[in-house]
């Protein structure tokens, strides 16, 4: 008998024979005494919680009139509290962990010591009473919050700036929803869906990620995923039992649906550093299982993996190819896990239309009413320069951007450029300030060395180099701002090959777009208050001038990170853990 079952016959025991007496039945010899009085008297007593602190207890029965919520007038527990058991005990994200958390051998020991010829038998009844709300409470701060340790996660942050010169900035969405309120709201309509609706995550395709831990948990069960051997590469053309074990692999994750003829005739077939390695060279004309031959229909099921994977599909099985094929289901449901808690970190409203950047994952969609209109590939901060992780609104777009560059990259790289090459900031379009005030005085380029000649580059003044509108200028032609204090925003690029990389983190931590002409539309088509006609007269102009352009209602902007997530075509998706951001919190999770 499992445990959950052992509670369910616990409680119907408890029900069922423990109280089957009336109050007033059990109470006969004594002045008989509310639910209310004693719950109060035993909260205004030096009663020991076992979850949660104390006042806040004492807060949830004070909202409730001091009466019970898991127990009736007859003293006997209602349904809904077996409710809340049975759904922390199935919560598939906690599963391994729900002992550990909850304390459930506490709960149980308690139901089972119930005896109601004790005299204290009430006192042991309420604090059943009281458990059940500590667990409620305990269970809808991790609905709200997750179970990663988010201030320990901060001062990991903290100190990658301080070792490794890295900022690494991630803002959570803080939840303001009460937990007290709801619970009283689904007992009085005997629902905790209300609540449990109100508190937990509502990131697209959630639901169908959580499903995945059990298709997973199913090839655990069948034995795991098949692991390769070491090899170097595989392709369309090569021959080799390893080949076998690939297709068996691939045919696990349904990524390879098709079976092969039986046998294939060898000749003609293109062989390469595999056949290098194999002991014994195959004949000419021999004829070979098909399972050994790298065919077509393999070569389409390994840029599916790919695909799912972020790599680079391009059909041939790589070093990068073979570590994602390697993880085992058990790493996968981890990483589904981690990645799960982090939606608790996310707003629960998103807007009706809204632009979503997966980091990981190089993409930017925007949704309108649970429809993408628009998908794009974009570029993200490199690992020493990551993206920031937060939420903003887009308030309005800038035309033939200027590029104020930012202080590091002018001390990292402009400034040492002009030592080598006085005329560099003329032949980029480079002008210098005196400060950053949009008043500041025009600064020439021989002061500037003058005083780099005098100091070192740390020591110069702060002077600010602005790259004015041109092909070379690395904000392109427009950029899209969300005014936040990362001074991170959207924008166009001259270096539109970077985008046909499967890996794309190369910016300084603004995220480039493959295809801003589209936002660009897409908005105006929407924004009936900007003059589409005068935008494009802007960017066509030869006198190129930056513009600022105002939306009329602002768009929320949110930059996430995740590297596992069900996709629009519901296809489960893993991705690299471009900062080590899980690495970090698999090791601060419960």
């Amino acid at each position: 008998m499992n445990r959950l079952k052992f509670i369910i016959v616990s409680i119907f025991l408890i029900n069922n024979f423990i109280f089957s007496d009336t109050l007033e039945e059990q109470n006969k010899d004594k002045q008989e005494i509310s639910f209310e009085q004693n719950i109060k008297r035993l909260l205004d007593k030096d009663y020991s919680t076992f979850l949660i602190n104390k006042k806040v207890l004492k807060d949830y029965y004070q909202i409730n009139q001091y009466k019970p919520y898991w127990i009736d007038e007859k003293a006997k527990i209602k349904d809904i509290a077996l409710n809340l058991l049975e759904k922390i005990k199935n919560d598939p994200v906690l599963q391994a962990h729900i002992s550990k958390i909850f304390k459930f051998d506490e709960v149980i020991n308690s139901l089972n010591s119930l005896d109601k010829s004790n005299e204290n038998y009430i006192d042991s009844m309420l604090r059943i009473e009281f458990m059940m709300t500590e667990l409620y409470d305990k269970y809808a701060f991790y609905l709200l919050n997750g179970s990663i340790n988010w201030k320990a996660f901060q001062e990991k942050l903290t100190e990658l700036e301080k070792d490794d010169e890295i900022n690494a900035q991630w803002d959570r969405y803080e939840i303001k929803k009460n937990p007290k309120e709801l619970l009283k709201l689904a007992i009085e309509n005997n629902d905790l869906s209300l609540a449990f609706k109100e508190l937990d995550f509502t990131y697209p395709n959630a639901q169908k990620l959580i499903n995945a831990i059990s298709d997973l948990e199913t090839i655990i069960q069948n034995g795991d995923y098949i692991k390769l051997p070491e090899f170097k590469t595989l392709r369309i053309g090569d021959q080799s039992e390893i080949v076998k074990i690939l297709r068996e692999r691939l045919a696990q994750s349904k990524d390879l649906n098709k079976t092969c003829e039986n046998v294939i005739n060898t000749e003609n077939i293109v062989t390469n550093s595999i056949e290098e390695q194999a002991t014994e060279q195959i004949e000419e004309k021999e004829s070979v299982p098909c399972e050994e031959i790298f065919d077509e229909d393999l070569k389409n099921a390994v840029i599916s993996f790919q695909k799912t994977h972020g790599l680079f599909a391009d059909g041939i099985v790589g070093l990068q190819t073979q570590k994602f094929l390697n993880k085992s289901a058990k790493e996968k449901i981890e990483q589904i896990r981690l990645n799960l808690e982090r939606m608790r970190w996310l707003p629960r409203n998103f807007g009706d239309k809204y632009i979503l950047i997966n980091i990981p994952e190089y993409r930017l969609r925007m949704i309108e009413n649970n429809d993408i209109k628009l998908n794009m590939a974009v570029v993200v901060g490199e690992r020493k320069h990551p993206t920031p992780i937060f939420s903003d609104k887009m308030s309005y777009i800038v035309l033939n951007p200027n590029w104020n560059i930012p202080e590091s990259i002018t001390k990292k790289e402009i400034l040492p450029k002009l030592l080598k090459d006085p005329n560099y900031l003329a032949s980029k379009g480079i002008d210098i300030y005196q400060g950053w005030h949009k008043d500041s005085e025009k600064v020439e380029t021989t002061e500037v060395l003058d005083t780099l000649i005098l100091q070192d580059i740390d020591s110069v003044p702060n002077f600010r180099f602005t790259q004015g509108p041109s092909d070379e200028n690395p904000l392109g032609r427009m950029k899209f701002m969300f005014p936040n204090k990362h001074a991170v925003y959207l924008h166009d690029t001259p270096a539109k090959s970077l985008f046909n990389n499967a890996r794309r983190a190369y910016s300084h931590g603004c995220i480039r777009l493959s295809k801003p002409e589209e936002l660009l539309s897409t908005i105006l088509d929407e924004d009936k208050t900007i003059n589409s006609e005068r935008v494009n007269q802007i960017l066509s102009e030869e006198t190129e001038k930056e513009k600022a352009i105002g939306l009329s209602k602002k768009i929320p902007v949110h930059i996430i990170y995740l590297t596992s997530f069900v996709d629009e075509n519901g296809k489960l998706q893993f991705r690299e853990d471009i900062y080590n951001y899980d690495k970090i919190q698999e090791k601060l999770m419960f």
